[in-house]
């Protein structure tokens, strides 16, 4: 089976219904607490329990990110939710990550003498759908 290599150039990613405009990159992270089965007396472990998923993100912009900005600025929890949704593409191959239920967990904003501003945002995700 062929890998394919997603084009950052022909993909996008959309906050509810709206694309992030500047976007310079975009990272996510699942992680699964995980317990060992072990049995008295036996040096092995016998197998494994899987617990909590935990799913978190870094959304890179270009300056900011008007739509993250007001999510953010949201003190009423269902107004701060938000779908996020990366669209990856390479030529005619599509897919569809979807993160459900996201909220922001916070903001940095650096600026350097020879660039231009990227405002890095923070999130969670209550789960995550690959299509």
């Amino acid at each position: 089976m062929a890998i394919t290599i997603w084009s950052a150039r022909d993909s996008k990613v959309m906050v509810d219904s709206t694309e992030v405009e500047g976007l310079q990159s975009i990272e996510y992270k699942v992680n699964r607490t995980r317990s060992d089965v072990v049995a008295i007396g036996q040096p092995l472990r016998q197998g494994v329990e899987y617990g909590v998923k935990v799913v978190t993100g870094t959304l890179r912009v270009k300056s900011t990110c008007p739509p993250l900005d007001e999510k953010l600025a949201k003190t009423v929890l269902d107004e701060a939710k938000f779908t996020l949704q990366a669209q990856l593409k390479k030529g005619d191959a599509t897919k569809t990550v979807t993160f459900q239920e996201c909220y922001l967990d916070g903001r940095d904003y650096s600026m350097d003498v020879n660039g231009v501003g990227i405002a890095s945002y923070t999130f969670s995700a209550t789960d995550i759908e690959e299509a």
